[in-house]
This record gives C-alpha cells, structure tokens and sequence, in this order.
C-alpha cells in the first residue's frame, strides 16, 4: 500500500515541475522577442542623419554676458559675467554651442539603431548625452537666476529648455512659477501642453504638478 505521505510529495514535486515549466516558457518567449528585435536592429544599414532635429542654443537671444571673440582668434565665447556662479552656468551651456545635440527621450538603443541604423548607435548616444547635458545646465543656470531674482532672465533660460522638450520637472515648475507670478495662465497652458507630448516617464509628474499651478488661477 502507498503511502499516504509519498503519494503527497509525488503530487507536490510533480506540481512544482509543470510550475517552472509554464513560467520558463514565458520567460524563453519574452527573452525569443527581445532577441529577435535586437538582430533585427543590429541588421539595419547606416542612415542619413541630415535631418535629425538637431538643437541650436541661440546665443543671441539667451541672456549671456559674453566676450564677442567671433571676430578675433581668441578662441570661443567665454562669459565674463562678475557673478562667479552665473558665470560658470553661462560657460557650461556656451560649451555645447558646438556639440550635436538631439532629444531621444524615451528610444531604446534598439529603437535608435531600428530607426537610423546599426553603426549610427555610437554617434546617436552621445548627441542623446549632449541633449542631457545641456538640460541640465539650462535648468541650473535657470534656478541660479531666480534666486538672484532675475526672472526675466530666468524666464528666457527656462523657456528655451522648454522648447527643447526638456523632461525636467524643477524646470517646468520654476518657469509655472514665474507665469503663475505674472498672471500668465495663457503660457502656463503652453507649456502643459509640451509637457503632455513629451515621451518621458517624468510626464506625468510634470503634468500633474502644472496642473496644481493652473488650479491657482481660481484663486484670482
């Protein structure tokens, strides 16, 4: 006579056995797909990258204080702003003026190399890192100028980061703030609407914290 105990046990192992092979097959058929899009990547030819939307930092019109060396061969712009701080931010973001910058913003490297090619990868990651880079400093540069209470300035770093589909939520909230300051709700909207067409998983905080700004409007 079996075992009432054994009997058990064989029911129990063999229980676990069709567990780990249902739960291997979903995960061979998981890793299949991944597999099967990264070869597919990787066999995509180099594209033009001519018409990529490259980002141009209008030196013109952002509130530098630099030295004109263009008509010199001094070398490049350099801030001479007497505020140390303000000077190291304008420099930091004077620096990327001749760096190709993209915003790839929510593509994978496999996306990349579906979309313009294999050997592209290299090339692509690093304008992907400029573009990173130079959010960064804009938005610096765009806080430091608030707590100097150059909102106007600020106003002009913050936009343009802005405009560049940048998906940092401090800049999106120092710029709110100035609208908010100056009872600008119309370019509050503006800039919801940007921050809802971004393809970044900082979207929804971004939105849900204009959204709290523009609630200040019922307020007036």
């Amino acid at each position: 006579m079996i075992s009432p105990i054994f009997t058990t046990i064989v029911i129990g192992f063999l229980a676990i056995m069709v567990y780990m092979k249902a739960t291997t097959t979903r995960f061979n058929t998981g890793d299949d797909d991944v597999i099967e899009n990264e070869s597919r990547a990787n066999a995509v030819r180099k594209k033009s990258l001519d018409d990529l939307n490259y980002i141009h930092i209008p030196v013109e019109t952002l509130p530098f204080h630099y030295e004109d060396t263009e008509k010199t061969a001094d070398g490049p712009r350099k801030s001479i702003n007497s505020d140390v701080i303000l000077r190291d931010d304008e420099n930091n973001v004077l620096r990327m003026c001749d760096r190709k910058t993209v915003n790839f913003t929510g593509m994978s490297n496999t996306d990349l190399k579906m979309t313009y090619g294999a050997p592209n990868l290299t090339v692509l990651s690093e304008y992907d890192a400029n573009f990173t880079e130079l959010v960064k400093a804009l938005d610096t540069w765009g806080t430091h100028l608030i707590e100097r209470d150059l909102k106007d300035d600020a106003r002009k770093v913050l936009e343009f980061a802005v405009e560049c589909r940048s998906d940092l939520k401090s800049t999106y909230i120092n710029l709110a703030n100035i609208y908010v300051d100056g009872f600008e709700f119309d370019r509050l909207d503006h800039i919801t609407e940007i921050a809802d067409s971004l393809n970044s998983l900082m979207k929804e905080p971004i939105l849900r914290a204009l959204r709290d700004k523009a609630d200040l409007r019922n307020m007036f």
